[in-house]
């Protein structure tokens, strides 16, 4: 038996070395000068930079955060057109709810956010609508969560608990590593070393597909399809797609609560700006950061688009790493292995979507949900497939009506507001400025046409006030993000770890979605606290 588990203990350690949570630099770190105009300088004002600053300063670092547009936000934002206030990109954000005291409230209250926005829940996930099905998964709870599922399918009732049980305890497994991050050298080790006998189900599903998920846990393909209906907020199709990112998910969602932000996710980013400056940091916009100075291998500032140059004792990139490694720090600056790695990456996809602001009440006519996810196909792959090449028709769609949120800042009374999106990949749109607002128009009227599938009401142009459209090219110049892509790295098998929120070199850190915190509106905030927390540790704060 001890043979055995030797044996065991020789086989798991080569990939336990080089598998997630390690951190980039396991050897002496060079510190950083003392003789700086801040401790920390933070390029890009999107959640995870935001998030990095207000942790930062609550800390008593002296923060700047400098962020290219106008306003801060990155995706997190808003935008006005007459009467109506458009959410950019937020949908659901999960364990926001002050009395569940999920995950992402305790960062926000960690830094003093969460008296500066209101949290509101939605009462459910999502309504999915398949040929021959259409069912709306609730939110309250697990267990309104589970009794649903199996009051629709209750020969499926083994396979919807085996799924629960699976959420929680890969969540579990993942919490209860949560800070390996800030561990080096052997106790790093150690704790790596333990994860095939402390973490299993975590071992046991890193190397499985969402796809798998549902065909070890399900018969019926109609209920497979619901369940892996989430795909469309991560990206990536279902046998395609890391399960650990739908289980983390799924849980937080359940666990901490479906949440909106009162006044948009705007004013979250607000209030993180604010945050910031009330604890003596400074936020520059419209600042544009071209170079992050190296000398003798570390960092000591930045320079920006009209030469003026900041000193710091720190510097975070919240930006893609394509952007911090050839364009903020030069390829020369780093190991070749580096650089190979980020080169070797996948970018995820980029949006397609058109926002409608429209002259009737849709609740009025019956049209009640919040988030509806409209599917002509029941194979995710084929839908994907179609997407990446330009086809919207006979595809799937998200429509959100944000107008039933509960919030009156998206539409005054007796209008609507919504807006329908599809994955869509920026190399297919033409660098010709005619044949793009061309390629715009015709795909905006398949989207619409879609989506009118389910809502008759939006193809009358009559209802339609407003409309405004937005592809790739739309997401790449506002976020600066490469090839437009809100979600990172492509969540696949072989590279759902994303990269560490370190670098190699010692003073730099990276805070944006990119990175091993996976995406979206709370892991940004998320993945901004790791690299605060990593700069923290380095200052001995507790």
């Amino acid at each position: 038996m001890r043979r055995n588990r030797f044996l065991l203990f020789a086989l798991a350690l080569p990939a336990l070395l080089v598998m997630l949570f390690s951190s980039a630099g396991c050897g002496e770190q060079k510190r950083p000068t003392s003789d700086a105009q801040y401790d920390v300088i933070i390029i890009g004002g999107g959640m995870g930079g935001l998030s990095a600053g207000a942790h930062l300063a609550a800390n008593g670092l002296k923060v700047l955060l400098l962020e290219q547009h106008h306003k801060v936000g990155g995706c997190t934002t808003n935008f006005t057109r007459g009467d109506f206030t458009f959410e950019v990109a937020l949908h659901v954000m999960p364990g926001a709810i002050k009395e569940k005291n999920g995950g992402i409230y305790q960062l926000m209250k960690a830094c003093g956010v969460d008296e500066k926005v209101t949290i509101y829940e939605l009462p459910d996930l999502y309504r999915s609508i398949y040929p021959e099905v259409d069912f709306t998964v609730p939110a309250e709870s697990w267990e309104a969560y589970t009794a649903a599922f199996k009051e629709r399918w209750p020969e499926e009732s083994a396979g919807i608990d085996k799924f629960e049980g699976l959420c929680r305890q890969v969540m579990a497994d993942i919490m209860s590593i949560k800070d390996l991050f800030r561990e080096t050298g052997f106790k790093a080790l150690v704790t790596k070393v333990q994860i095939p006998f402390k973490q299993k189900t975590l071992m046991e599903w890193k190397d499985k597909t969402l796809q798998d998920t549902v065909d070890e846990c399900f018969t019926d393909p109609q209920l497979k399809a619901v369940m892996t209906q989430l795909w469309m907020y991560y990206s990536g199709p279902a046998d395609d797609q890391t399960s650990l990112m739908n289980f983390a998910a799924t849980d937080m969602f359940l666990s901490g609560g479906v949440c909106h932000v009162m006044g948009t996710s705007q004013a979250l980013s607000n209030a993180y700006a604010e945050r910031i400056e009330e604890l003596g940091g400074e936020v520059k916009v419209g600042t544009l950061v071209t170079k992050i100075i190296i000398e003798d291998g570390l960092a000591t500032g930045v320079e920006t688009f009209y030469g003026d140059v900041y000193t710091a004792r720190y510097v975070i990139c919240n930006t893609d790493p394509f952007q911090m490694v050839f364009k903020l720090i030069g390829e020369q600056n780093l190991p070749k292995k580096y650089v190979a790695k980020i080169k070797g990456m996948k970018p995820a996809n980029s949006l397609f979507g058109v926002y409608l602001g429209l002259s009737i009440d849709l609740k009025k006519l019956g049209y009640t949900d919040t988030d509806i996810i409209y599917n002509k196909s029941y194979s995710s792959n084929e839908v994907y497939d179609k997407w990446m090449k330009g086809e919207i028709r006979d595809t799937a769609c998200l429509i959100g009506i944000y107008s039933n949120y509960g919030d009156p800042i998206y539409a005054p009374p007796g209008k609507s507001l919504l807006n329908i999106l599809v994955y869509s990949d920026i190399n297919l749109w033409p660098k010709d400025y005619d044949e793009y607002q061309a390629m715009k128009k015709e795909k905006a009227a398949e989207l619409i046409a879609l989506a009118a599938e389910v809502i008759p009401e939006i193809a009358d142009s009559k209802n339609v006030e407003v409309m405004e459209v937005i592809t790739p090219v739309t997401l790449e110049e506002f976020t600066k993000n490469y090839q437009g892509s809100p979600y990172g790295f492509y969540m696949s098998l072989e590279q759902w770890e994303k990269i560490p929120n370190d670098t190699p070199i010692d003073n730099v850190f990276i805070a944006s979605n990119w990175t091993q915190g996976f995406h979206g509106v709370g892991a940004g905030q998320v993945n901004g606290w790791r690299a605060a927390r990593l700069i923290l540790d380095r200052e001995g704060i507790d």
